[in-house]
């Protein structure tokens, strides 16, 4: 099995950033790292006085039960999960029931809708060629040339689209995005956005006719 890159591998004085599809793939630890990260800077953006005091409150109360979540949120989370399975299953060289059975038993799980986690990671890692197939129909470039999250993000949401017909192509092409946003590169939810408005379209021509 492939070794996917860890932090303390990356080199602080990389040269300049390398041409789209060219770059190493980041780790599964780097991803959830930015993505905190970002949640983080959206916090704060808030001002520092209400940082402040939102530290102090924390500090002060007792530990508070982790909210439910409801089921779009779970769903939300599922696609998240299998993304980051599918980014894992596509840059390592491991088997996808090992990739599943690993993220099941050692990732947080308990705000995912864990069978739709199942459904869309099978769905994609059971089919690729027929997803792939369906998704190269609306690049303006090669699968292989794509960021390996954004490819990730657009094999999940093509296999929504022509499977899952009971959710909205809407919902489906905003959750990709949103997914991008949290994970990809800075604006990558734009091209994510006009590849899968273009799916929608061959894919479920009605649906989006009466938009």
């Amino acid at each position: 099995m492939k070794k996917i890159p860890q932090p303390e591998d990356l080199r602080s004085d990389e040269a300049a950033p390398l041409l789209p599809g060219t770059e190493e793939p980041r780790s599964l630890g780097d991803m959830m790292r930015e993505a905190e990260q970002r949640q983080k800077a959206a916090e704060e953006a808030s001002g520092p006085d209400a940082a402040s005091s939102d530290a102090d409150s924390v500090e002060a109360a007792p530990p508070r039960r982790q909210k439910r979540v409801n089921r779009a949120q779970s769903r939300r989370y599922a696609r998240e999960r299998a993304m980051q399975a599918l980014y894992q299953w596509d840059v390592g060289d491991a088997q996808s029931s090992d990739v599943r059975k690993q993220f099941l038993d050692t990732q947080d799980m308990s705000r995912v809708d864990v069978d739709y986690f199942v459904l869309l990671f099978n769905g994609v890692s059971h089919h690729p060629d027929a997803i792939d197939e369906a998704l190269t129909e609306a690049l303006d470039r090669p699968l292989s040339d794509l960021d390996p999250i954004e490819r990730s993000v657009l094999r999940v949401a093509t296999y929504e689209l022509m499977e899952c017909q009971d959710i909205p192509a809407r919902v489906i092409i905003n959750e990709g995005i949103e997914v991008t946003k949290r994970f990809g590169a800075d604006k990558g939810h734009r091209y994510v956005n006009g590849v899968l408005d273009k799916l929608a379209a061959s894919v479920r021509p009605l649906e989006m006719r009466r938009r």
